[in-house]
């Protein structure tokens, strides 16, 4: 249970196993959590920012927003959405004079 769920801690996995009929103290799901080397949930947890990326790129779309300057001494402002995981860009759009409707 602790593996499958790495942020419950003693009292939440003492709580689903009352649920399912079980009465155990939390104290006893710490030592047997400890006899299989499963560190405490606080420990468990903590993904490192790689690790995060990873796991959420799923669903993560990225935005830029940017200005280009052109030959002609003109600025566009340029507003891409990309999905993270397939780097598919989902919108792209540019124009000289963004407003609140355009973005």
């Amino acid at each position: 249970m602790a593996k499958e769920n790495p942020g419950w801690g003693y009292f939440r996995i003492k709580g689903e196993l009352r649920k399912l009929g079980h009465t155990v103290a939390a104290t006893t799901i710490r030592s047997v959590l400890v006899q299989a080397g499963i560190p405490p949930s606080g420990r468990r947890a903590k993904l490192s920012w790689k690790q995060f990326l990873a796991a959420q790129a799923q669903t993560l779309v990225v935005a830029d927003f940017l200005s280009v300057d052109t030959v002609f001494f003109k600025r566009l402002y340029v507003l891409i959405y990309m999905h993270l995981a397939t780097r598919r860009v989902l919108l792209a759009a540019c124009t000289a004079n963004p407003n609140e409707a355009w973005m």
